[in-house]
């Protein structure tokens, strides 16, 4: 039987996250090359086992491993290049304005976690299984969907960054037992709420009024679990935890009138991003210096439950 904490946590997670598949719309526009060094180096990275003995089997596991990085979306190298809505924190001030994207909006739609069982009997989320993983959970290999699971299952499989401790959660229970035991057993728990329905298919960014800003304490900060939801026949969580970062609370309010509760991060240090991550650009920002960004709907962060937590209007 699960411990308390986890119990009580997974009734959190069910009640916060409700979640019915469909897919993040991917780029289609780049795949990468069949070429043997390249399939070689992501197989290497994915499981290394690959890398040594191969025989008829392994020559088969090759051609899979090759199908499903063909699948993937090739523009997704880490889980970074899925987020939007960078800002810097100067910039967040009430009555004022700030663009977001589809107001917040999770562009995959809600699904169920999968029982514990079931998570259990999925095999490992690496580019190695991905074909696996389609069959088993009846996944077309010329569908949408396709590219969503390979996209999964390479993030899944791809090496944490210093430092970080990271897993792919498809289910409450081992998504509860990995904040615990990265943040122990009492947890705040939040996420981006009210984001209004989208009333067209445009993606181009919308101002909405910054109504109030309600920062997190340094120590709050100095270590978090931030949970962002993934493309997946079933609902799956790449969850991480991040260090050295502050947690923004704030009140939107669209053009509409709607008031949206808006959770945001800001990563006080950025030097073991990639050069090429999209917030530098967005910002004009050196690399290193200090990045924030909005989670939509459906993403989570834990923090600590001695840390004071900030009230909001």
């Amino acid at each position: 039987m699960a411990p308390s904490y986890i119990i009580m946590l997974s009734l959190i997670l069910a009640t916060a996250i409700t979640m019915a598949g469909a897919n993040r719309p991917f780029a289609a526009d780049e795949m990468p090359s069949n070429s043997s060094e390249q399939l070689m180096l992501e197989v290497c990275a994915v499981d290394n086992l690959m890398c040594t003995n191969f025989g008829h089997t392994g020559s088969i596991a090759v051609d899979n491993v090759a199908k499903a990085a063909t699948l993937r979306d090739a523009s997704v190298v880490t889980m970074n290049d899925l987020q939007e809505d960078f800002f810097l924190e100067s910039s967040l001030v009430e009555g004022g304005t700030i663009a977001l994207k589809n107001n917040l909006r999770d562009a995959v739609r809600i699904s169920e976690f999968l029982s514990t069982s079931e998570a259990n009997a999925l095999p490992a989320l690496t580019t190695y299984n991905a074909l696996a993983i389609m069959k088993q959970m009846g996944v077309a290999q010329d569908s949408n969907m396709a590219v969503a699971v390979a996209t999964a299952a390479y993030l899944c499989g791809s090496a944490a960054l210093p430092g970080e401790a990271r897993s792919c959660a498809a289910s409450a229970d081992a998504l509860a037992t990995f904040v615990a035991a990265e943040l122990g057993n009492n947890v705040n728990v939040y996420g981006t709420k009210g984001a209004p329905p989208s009333t067209s298919t445009s993606t181009v960014k919308e101002p909405v009024a910054i109504v109030k800003v309600a920062k997190g304490s340094m120590d709050e900060g100095k270590k978090i679990v931030v949970c962002h939801h993934i493309a997946f026949p079933s609902s799956l969580c790449y969850c991480h935890r991040v260090t050295g970062t502050k947690v923004i609370h704030t009140t939107l309010k669209t053009t509409e009138g709607s008031l949206i509760k808006g959770m945001a991060i800001c990563h006080l240090n950025t030097k073991l991003w990639l050069s090429r991550h999209p917030a530098f650009k967005a910002l004009n920002i050196a690399h290193g210096d200090e990045a924030c960004h909005y989670l939509v709907e459906n993403d989570l962060v834990f923090t600590p439950a001695m840390a004071q937590v900030p009230k909001m209007a």
